[in-house]
């Protein structure tokens, strides 16, 4: 064997330990997306994260394969009204566990090129301030009491 070979390969397996340990900081659990009447071109979908990691996580945005767009939302109370605003983004502090639900804090997926149809799956994924990715399946159903019996868990 080359020794350029041999240091490629000791480089990759480098590489793929500090993946998986990378893998592990983020656990993303029940993930759900919000099921609509197909004329809506938004909807919502919540999940818990936590992070195992030593530092903070800070979630910048996501994506899933049938929206344009997916924003950090929150709900207020501003005036005795309900009102939707945008997060620039979500920091998890070390052994933090935080969940986006319905009326708090969740994810909007915008600019739908259809919407979801209850019953499917899609992966979900968040966007870290560090340039990961943390992926999930996410159920598709029509609301957060459809999926109480389910205990999805996705790693990072």
């Amino acid at each position: 064997m080359s020794k350029q070979w041999i240091a490629a390969l000791v480089a990759g397996l480098i590489s793929s330990a500090a993946s998986a340990e990378k893998d592990t900081a983020v656990l993303l659990q029940d993930a759900w997306v919000r099921a609509l009447p197909p004329t809506q071109t938004n909807t919502a979908a919540y999940v818990t994260v936590t992070n195992s990691a030593d530092t903070a996580v800070t979630i910048t945005g996501g994506s899933v394969e049938f929206a344009t767009a997916v924003e950090i939302h929150t709900t207020r109370e501003v005036d005795g009204y309900l009102r939707m605003e945008q997060l620039q983004g979500l920091t998890v502090a070390p052994g933090e566990t935080v969940s986006l639900a319905p009326g708090g804090i969740h994810l909007m997926l915008l600019g739908l090129s259809r919407m979801p149809v209850a019953g499917e799956s899609s992966r979900l994924c968040l966007d870290l301030a560090s340039g990961d990715t943390a992926c999930t399946d996410a159920a598709v159903r029509k609301s957060a009491q459809q999926g109480q019996n389910s205990n999805q868990h996705q790693h990072h």
